[in-house]
């Protein structure tokens, strides 16, 4: 089974700055989906970032 450190942590963190630039989006919107919206967002950058690295991580390494 291959790692998949990067995408987990890409997860973990863009899952809590999500977060956290929802809190502020909705402090400032007052829009109570802005929360959760900005933490879907950044999961889904981590998603994208961790993948990236981990592939190419892995590709690198069968080479």
């Amino acid at each position: 089974m291959k790692s998949n450190k990067y995408l987990t942590i890409g997860l973990l963190t863009g899952f809590i700055v999500g977060g956290c630039i929802g809190v502020l989006a909705w402090a400032f919107l007052q829009n109570l989906f802005a929360i959760s919206i900005c933490a879907g967002i950044g999961m889904l950058i981590g998603i994208v970032i961790g993948t990236l690295i981990d592939y190419e991580k892995n590709n690198h390494q069968e080479k």
